[in-house]
């Protein structure tokens, strides 16, 4: 009998308990507000915050906006202890600590947002920190590289500020939702080229360890300072810009007028600090915002900034598509379309970004469906080229300052000055030539140069034009300067040097892969109103080969190989085939 009641009490113990656990579960998840949104806030000295805290800082903060309190100190300083939330009166990271962009995202949301939503911030950030300090595994080592300063600050967070920023945001989804993910970080990282794959690994890392869906909530990131602020790390923009590649549902914010703080290369000053902070909340409210009418839903077409893209091969561009709405209305839809195009060899899209592989033109047909089930589409066409004669992508600048018009071609150096074409390791080894054709007279001493490794100083082939219109790069062939054999597999840099004294016309420039692809000897002899005239024949070693033949047949039965024609008119470089006189 003892036995049998015993089993039953045991059952309802286990159900009594089971209820409890429910309930307890029930109460958690009803305590959860919809309306507070929060936010995760991490990167280096400006998100740490960096800028002095202005008097009307501190003042005017709606109760609405919420800080959740992260470093143990600020309890001894500010009153505030780990865990809690409290109206968002900078600073913000830790008591120490100065304006970060958190402090004018939150009051620009609260500011627009009805009185209902509440706004969280969770900030973890640290001075002059990589983007391997907030890495869940490489965090590790960052740390043990780090000299003690670096360490004191992680130190703060544990020693691993990945794990502080888990640890804290499953603290708040208690009580709210996440609703988005704030960076400023890179002037550690500068010119990087790593970096955006590394964002990506710790944005997908936190989604994943809060369990939430891949891509599901925005991640906002921060330029650097502008180099016309005093900025250093400007280039870094550039970088950060192909974010969206890697990270489709991420948007750089803007630093464009943002002032620096005149007193180092890295920092915004507090009116800086303010405006940055108000374009990360102007973003995310244009992100929330949401359309309930049927005009407001019903997509009308889509538009596009540009039907026809010229860009330079082994880059990437981010298409520029709205989806226009029977409202007025616009939405970026660039990754949430789909594309297809005919040329996938030349020219493929990841991410609403055109990517060029190699040299050619493709057609590309945008789609996209509306809320309500209507399909949009429209067309546009990319070329891909690698030297492409355009005032966007030719760079007169590369060392000394230049100009280049493209309705001329006509490119004129800064003293002993370069123009031309930058690259990111371009690969031209599928190519067998490389053709530089001027379209008038060289009065510049103009050389053709290209290399191999980014470094304009380093050493390059070069041929120089002399009196000749045009030269040919054998790929295969090409020596550097001291005899380097040239690498065709990572091109960098490819362009026009001369001494500065006049300009000149470059008539065009490109790839080929067969001798046949090359205007062959008999094609300019033909229309070469000077084909009978006397010339003597150098090969172009400089070795006399024949002496006063006619033109037009000054070649032939000569082993194929590049010749120097001259005559007391002109002299010419030319490329003799079997293909140029078998017609």
């Amino acid at each position: 009998m003892k036995t049998i009641v015993s089993k039953r009490m045991s059952k309802f113990g286990f159900a009594l308990l089971t209820m409890l656990l429910s309930s307890a579960l029930f109460q958690v998840k009803a305590s959860v507000d919809p309306n507070f949104h929060i936010y995760i806030c991490f990167g280096q000295s400006n998100m740490e915050g960096n800028a002095a805290i202005g008097a009307a800082d501190q003042t005017g903060v709606s109760s609405r906006f919420r800080v959740l309190t992260v470093a143990a100190d600020d309890y001894s300083h500010l009153g505030r202890s780990v865990g809690n939330w409290y109206t968002a009166v900078p600073p913000l990271c830790r008591w120490d600590t100065g304006l970060t962009p958190a402090d004018y995202f939150g009051r620009t949301l609260t500011d627009s947002l009805p009185d209902s939503v509440k706004v969280g911030v969770i900030v973890v950030a640290m001075g002059g920190s990589g983007i391997d300090a907030f890495d869940k595994d490489n965090y590790v080592e960052y740390y043990t590289n780090a000299d003690a300063w670096q360490k004191g600050l992680m130190n703060i967070y544990g020693g691993n500020p990945y794990a502080k920023i888990i640890e804290m945001a499953k603290l708040a989804q208690q009580s709210g939702v996440i609703k988005g993910i704030l960076l400023h970080q890179g002037e550690s990282n500068n010119m990087q080229p790593d970096w955006p794959l590394k964002v990506q690994k710790i944005y997908n890392n936190i989604l994943a360890d809060l369990k939430m869906e891949p891509n599901s909530i925005p991640l906002l990131a921060g330029e650097m300072l502008r180099q016309d602020q005093g900025g250093i790390c400007w280039g870094m923009n550039d970088i950060i810009a192909k974010l969206p590649y890697y990270v489709p549902n991420s948007y750089p914010i803007s630093s464009q007028g943002c002032t620096g703080n005149g007193k180092d290369g890295f920092h915004f000053s507090t009116v800086g600090a303010r405006e940055l902070g108000k374009r990360y909340g102007l973003q995310m409210l244009s992100l929330m915002k949401s359309y309930h009418t049927v005009e407001g839903q019903t997509v009308d077409h889509l538009e596009i900034g540009n039907t026809k893209f010229t860009m330079l091969t082994g880059t990437i561009k981010r298409v520029p598509l709205n989806a226009v709405y029977s409202d007025g209305h616009k939405q970026d839809i660039n990754f949430r379309a789909t594309y297809s195009l005919d040329n996938a060899e030349a020219v493929k899209i990841t991410n609403g970004f055109i990517q060029t592989m190699k040299d050619g033109v493709a057609t590309v047909t945008a789609s996209y469906k509306g809320a309500l089930g209507e399909m949009k589409q429209t067309t546009f066409s990319v070329t891909a080229t690698t030297f492409p004669l355009t005032n966007e992508l030719f760079n007169p600048n590369i060392f000394s300052t230049g100009s280049f018009d493209e309705t001329t071609r006509t490119l004129k150096t800064g003293q002993w000055g370069f123009g031309g074409w930058q690259y990111e390791g371009i690969n031209l080894s599928e190519y067998k030539y490389i053709v530089a054709q001027l379209g008038s007279s060289n009065n510049s001493d103009v050389t053709f140069n290209i290399f191999d490794e980014n470094n304009y100083w380093g050493s390059s082939a070069s041929y120089k034009f002399a009196d000749n219109s045009k030269i040919i790069v054998n790929l295969a062939t090409a020596k550097k300067t001291g005899g380097t054999p040239f690498d065709p597999s990572h091109v960098y840099i490819a362009g026009f040097w001369s001494n500065g004294s006049n300009p000149f016309i470059i008539d065009k420039v490109y790839l080929a892969k067969t001798d046949a692809e090359l205007t062959s000897i008999r094609e300019v002899l033909d229309k070469d109103e000077y084909s009978n005239e006397k010339v003597d024949v150098y090969s172009i070693t400089g070795i006399l080969t024949r002496t006063q033949v006619e033109r037009k047949t000054a070649t032939d039965q000569l082993p194929n190989g590049v010749y120097v024609l001259k005559s007391g008119r002109k002299t010419d470089k030319v490329l003799h085939t079997q293909q140029s006189v078998n017609r």
